[in-house]
């Protein structure tokens, strides 16, 4: 009988699907948080429908069960099986004692208005304590919410305290024995796509290399670096986190991260040989050819590396990793957790105000809202854009919900695998857009209420109304209540990226000296990638098509400078193995020192980094003309480029009027068109 093709066909398919899922989301961590909240919800819901069978409890020890149940899922996030069960207690207990006290003063309206901003304050400013508290307050306010609507009686506590329990064992059961994590595993899967991204960006250059450079390549090469760069702060985010400090022989894990900035480091320097070549350019061309057998050496040893991480090792090393210094400690009204704990209770008052003068019975929908436009928010800007999201996530869902669950009414099976669907892609898309959250949710929204038999247009218009209300409230409270500026949230971020980058040339000069470890400078490195990614997020409200002419130009001209910064740095750093050929040590340091000295002028004017450059002539080191191998990174060059930058920002007229030699200073250009987001090319 002939072989039939099919299931080879089959698992082709297959094999492609989860190449192309893994590519898309690196270790499948949206994939396994939107598993983990449906598995968890449908258990619960299967376990809620058999209880009821045997005994029904009362409404709202169903919706404590399966609104917690999903608080369970996301909110908990300690690192170990042991830290998160005594996580999940405390929430627990917490959650049980807000619903008592409510139930015990439940006739007392106006106490229990009093209650819920009192527990909406706690558990924003339980935010300074770390994630465990901010998951014991979220637990508490959406167990107070749920509390001041339902207005259970005290008879009703021990159902209550029964779904609580089943709601957290389930969770518990789903996140650590049914789609538990799988550290190895799971950091060997997003290397596939981080190599799966290299080879796409390494495919582009190539092929530009052989016909030329077009406006499509280049930009394609550059959203590809970017997706790189994603994926590889993916796969960092997955290995213990840096100390800095140590001076032991790496382990497997430091090791790999070791490797992981080295193979970030030689893709964005075959980016910058691709991008600075022209065709029939012999040395650039063998610029870009040595560039990509460095990448490919790189790519290699981080596979190899890999390959030898088990879950044991993982482990060990995320228990061992230290918590992070607290900071200092600042009088109460200056905090800026007790300020945004301030700012959240008050939006909820006026939401609360406001949309019980529209709905009294739905009201909480616009308290709701206005606790949630300041989750995971820097500035007004940021919470302006929360808000908008929820907005409008809200009213498209509700205009596609109206449609679908007229047409599934009466279906409940169909009902309820559109329920879960929508559950599932809702959690699937939080880490890309919270408006698409909140449109997969109103979606499920709808059709719930079409399973209750309380589904009208009218309801789910009203639930738009208390949106809008609760989302006015927080952005109106954003603005003007302790209000903090885009611009000073981003200026905050340039200084500490600035501060980075100081330490990253303090602890340079110290690997120089034989007073550090490489592991010590890569910490520097990646902690200065976590600032400037601080930068981007900071600075998103002003580039998020609000703004227009000049001063958008602005934003994105300062976000460019810290990109090229932090290219260089990572050439700097790359650099500290080989010899410094600056010159004698002396003026070796006199030069860290002066880049030292200007970082520190800038930190005191870092607003100017997002005006118009001034033209500055600084003379390149005389290693620039004279590289060994151009695809290695060159400290001397490294440090000029930074100098450049910043000397460009400040308007300096320092170092020699003598032109730069071209090959540098073309590399150095920090011009851009408005419309791009990145850099032209990249200094390299």
């Amino acid at each position: 009988m002939p072989h039939s093709p099919l299931p080879e066909k089959q698992a082709h398919r297959r094999w492609r699907l989860a190449s192309r899922l893994a590519t898309a989301d690196p270790g499948l961590i949206r994939l396994r948080l939107a598993s983990r909240v449906t598995l968890t919800v449908v258990l619960c819901a299967a376990a809620l429908a058999l209880s009821h069978q045997l005994a029904p409890l009362p409404p709202a020890a169903y919706a404590v069960a399966l609104t917690l149940a999903i608080q369970g899922a996301v909110a908990i996030r300690d690192a170990t099986h042991r830290h998160r069960l005594a996580t999940r207690v405390v929430c627990g207990l917490a959650g049980f004692a807000m619903l008592a006290v409510v139930s015990m003063i439940a006739s007392e309206v106006v106490l229990v208005d009093l209650v819920f901003l009192g527990v909406a304050f706690a558990a924003v400013f339980a935010r300074r304590w770390g994630a465990r508290w901010n998951a014991v307050g979220m637990f508490s306010f959406m167990s107070c919410f749920i509390a001041a609507y339902f207005r259970p009686s005290p008879a009703d506590l021990g159902a209550i305290a029964f779904a609580l329990a089943l709601s957290g064992l389930i969770a518990d059961v789903v996140r650590d024995r049914l789609v538990p994590d799988r550290p190895a595993a799971d950091l060997r899967r997003t290397l596939e796509a981080v190599d799966q991204r290299i080879a796409a960006v390494v495919s582009i250059l190539r092929r530009a290399h052989r016909s030329g450079w077009t406006g499509d390549l280049r930009d394609a090469a550059l959203a590809g670096e970017q997706r790189v760069k994603d994926a590889l702060i993916t796969a960092e985010g997955q290995l213990p986190a840096p100390t800095g400090g140590s001076q032991a022989p790496p382990d497997a894990a430091t090791q790999l991260s070791i490797e992981l900035f080295d193979l970030h480091l030689a893709a964005e320097t075959a980016l910058a040989a691709g991008l600075g070549g022209a065709p029939g350019d012999e040395a650039a061309s063998a610029r870009l050819m040595a560039a990509l057998d460095r990448l490919a050496r790189m790519r290699l040893a981080a596979r190899q590396t890999a390959a030898g991480l088990t879950d044991e090792i993982l482990d060990r090393a995320v228990a061992a990793t230290p918590p992070g210094a607290a900071g200092a400690a600042l009088p109460v009204w200056q905090d800026p957790t007790f300020r945004l704990a301030a700012q959240v209770t008050l939006a909820c008052a006026i939401a609360m105000v406001g949309g019980s003068l529209v709905s009294e019975q739905r009201w909480f929908w616009a308290v709701l809202t206005a606790f949630l436009v300041f989750t995971n928010t820097q500035s007004r800007g940021d919470a302006a854009l929360r808000g908008v999201a929820r907005a409008v996530g809200t009213a498209g869902g509700i205009v596609v919900g109206i449609g679908l669950a007229t047409l599934v009414h009466g279906q409940f099976a169909l009902s309820l695998g559109f329920i879960a669907a929508f559950v599932f892609l809702a959690f699937y898309t939080l880490q890309l857009s919270y408006g698409a959250l909140t449109f997969f949710m109103t979606l499920g929204l709808s059709l719930l209420y079409g399973l209750l038999g309380s589904f009208s247009p009218g309801l789910l218009v009203l639930r738009l109304e208390e949106t809008l209300i609760g989302a006015a409230a927080g952005v109106g409270v954003a603005y003007f209540v302790f209000p903090q500026r885009t611009e000073a949230a981003s200026g905050k971020a340039a200084d500490a990226f600035l501060a980075e980058l100081d330490r990253l040339l303090a602890a340079f000069a110290d690997r120089r000296r034989g007073e550090g470890s490489a592991w010590r400078l890569v910490a520097v490195t990646q902690a200065l990638d976590r600032r400037h990614a601080e930068i981007v997020a900071a600075l998103r409200p002003l580039d998020s098509g609000w703004l227009a002419g000049e001063r958008r130009r602005m934003v994105r001209r300062g976000q460019l400078r810290f990109t090229v910064l932090a290219y260089w740095a990572h050439r700097l750093a790359g650099a500290s193995e080989g010899v410094m050929p600056i010159g004698s040590e002396d003026e070796t340091d006199a030069t860290l020192n002066a880049c030292r000295a200007e970082i520190a002028e800038l930190r005191r004017r870092r607003s100017d980094i997002f005006h118009e450059a001034q033209t500055v002539s600084l003379v390149p080191p005389d290693a620039a003309s004279a590289r060994a191998d151009p695809a290695e990174p060159d400290a001397a060059i490294a440090i000029h480029a930074i100098r450049h930058i910043l000397n460009q920002v400040m308007g300096s007229r320092t170092g020699s009027a003598e032109e730069a030699k071209p090959n540098v200073e073309s590399a150095l250009s920090t011009k851009t068109d408005p419309s791009d987001k990145q850099p032209a090319r990249f200094a390299g």
